[in-house]
């Protein structure tokens, strides 16, 4: 499903940069990743990171999009960025919701990664 950009390091998680397959879903990856779109101090998820590998589409941009209430010609992708802080090591891809369950569990994703990321170091 994911592919370490370092070659020398194919069979490791640790310090390397990973990306997503492109034959593989990327809502498959994040739900494989994600069952419960629960993040934690080992894994957590930031969203619509651009750029180099897909576009900056927020998810509320793609819930418009799929409602048809959009007013750009654009699509449903949203870039993530997966990140093991432990590992020092970070996972991307492109996702696209297909539905309001898709929609709702990305929107769950990204507000447990959030509240990973706020308390990092405080020991809550």
């Amino acid at each position: 499903m994911w592919e370490n950009l370092n070659k020398e390091k194919k069979d490791s998680a640790y310090y390397s940069v990973i990306r997503k397959k492109s034959h593989i879903d990327g809502m498959y990856a994040l739900r494989t990743m994600f069952p419960d779109a629960e993040a934690d101090g080992m894994n957590f998820v930031l969203f619509s990171t651009s750029g180099i590998h897909g576009t900056y589409n927020t998810i509320e941009e793609a819930e418009l999009y799929l409602c048809g209430r959009s007013d750009k010609n654009g699509f449903s992708e949203i870039t993530f960025l997966i990140i093991h802080p432990r590992l020092v090591s970070l996972r991307y891809g492109v996702c696209e919701p297909k539905n309001q369950d898709d929609i709702d569990y990305l929107k769950k994703l990204r507000k447990s990664s959030f509240d990973v990321i706020v308390n990092i170091g405080t020991g809550i």
